[in-house]
């Protein structure tokens, strides 16, 4: 049980002159939040529902304190999605870890486990596997051979880690598969050479890689995922990547082999980032985006298939939506016309001129397709891309 007067003091923010010791008993958002709740308003487009809350006290800017009702205690802070989630931590604290092996679990006699790490039941560890001091290994989980699991690291249930090395306070949520081999293949002729990695995955420290992701061994050097990197669900990172300082990778994204991820770089969901290509610090690169060519300048934000800067993105978007009505109008559009540069917008459909000749059109209709080969290797170019996305 917290009041507002300790709870100002434990987040660093200054206690308000009335309401100081109010109780609160736990945190809820404003439209659910009681008399002994604590809140908080980061959002605008929730004034009404902050009118109308009945929460004790509620975390708001200085700017918008004016929207909560008298019996809502203003703490005021400049950042209070971060204050809530400083909260969060204080109300609702992580259970600390009990040290133990369990009698179901499976245990190289040549493994070492610290005596304050947990292994839970049915969790299997290999020789030479070493799991650190406060570690947690979920139930089902495998530690392969050599794997070495930091202090406090929190490795969730059905986790596979194989040929890698974790750091300090990570979270490994269940269903992550950690070091297996990449997709590398050789081909001669008709047949498929797989190609082993020898590589690892080295994983920093404060990493949390979200359940049913997988992060690939290194094919001869090593994946490398540094300190702070956050992974939604469901990220694929390929052999030899690189994922820097701080980089955040939201769900569903892929990352292909040897590309390298810039400090604090944003990736939004569903984007594809082809191999050996190279993002600078700090880049955005937006949800559903294809990225063929390496960001070069810091602090660029990227959109589209391929990805563009943001303003061009934009700009062909607008020219797309411009040509869908000019043809749920009855406009032609002409054949080689491109969206930045076709005629203005008419009622008259017959304002927009037939520039393809008929003895053309029809060489066209009865010229058979050209049939174009596939590539023979994964050295060979690709007849399905254009040279400017390569």
């Amino acid at each position: 049980m917290f009041t507002v007067a300790t709870l100002c003091a434990q987040l660093g923010l200054a206690v308000p002159l009335q309401g100081a010791e109010v109780p609160l008993a736990a945190i809820k958002t404003l439209a659910e939040a009681g008399p002994t709740d604590l809140s908080f308003l980061d959002n605008t487009a929730y004034k009404t529902t902050a009118q109308n809350t009945k929460a004790a006290a509620v975390l708001v800017r200085a700017a918008e304190a004016s929207l909560l009702p008298p019996s809502a205690v203003p703490i005021i802070c400049p950042q209070p999605y971060v204050a809530y989630a400083r909260a969060l931590q204080l109300f609702y604290p992580v259970a600390p870890v009990i040290g133990g092996i369990s009698q179901f679990a499976v245990v190289s006699s040549s493994a070492t486990i610290d005596a304050t790490a947990r292994i839970e039941p049915y969790a299997v560890i290999y020789a030479g596997a070493v799991v650190a001091a406060g570690a947690h290994i979920g139930a089902h989980a495998v530690v392969g051979a050599g794997v070495m699991v930091g202090p406090h690291t929190k490795i969730g249930a059905h986790v596979t880690l194989q040929k890698c090395t974790l750091g300090a306070d990570c979270i490994i949520h269940s269903g992550v598969r950690i070091g297996q081999d990449g997709f590398g293949f050789a081909q001669q002729g008709a047949e498929l050479i797989k190609i082993p990695h020898l590589g690892r995955v080295t994983i920093g420290n404060d990493v949390e890689i979200g359940a049913n992701s997988t992060i690939d061994a290194g094919a001869l050097s090593d994946t490398v995922i540094e300190d702070g990197a956050k992974l939604d669900k469901q990220v694929q990172i390929a052999h030899n990547v690189q994922v820097g300082r701080g980089v955040r990778i939201a769900g569903q994204s892929g990352i292909a082999g040897s590309t390298s991820i810039g400090a604090y770089t944003v990736i939004g969901g569903q984007v594809g980032i082809a191999g050996h290509l190279k993002i600078a610090e700090k880049c955005m690169v937006a949800a559903k985006s294809a990225v063929t060519k390496s960001i070069e300048t810091s602090g660029s934000v990227v959109a589209g298939i391929p990805a563009v800067p943001i303003a061009q993105w934009r700009q062909q978007m607008a020219s797309l939506a411009l040509a869908a009505k000019r043809v749920a109008k009855g406009v032609k559009l002409a054949p080689a016309a491109s969206m930045a540069s076709v005629a203005p917008i008419t009622n008259s459909p017959a304002a927009i001129p037939n520039t393809a000749s008929a003895p053309m059109a029809a060489a066209t209709a009865s010229a058979p397709a050209p049939k174009t080969p596939l590539p023979l290797g994964p050295d060979s170019a690709n007849p399905f891309v254009a040279e400017d996305f390569v």
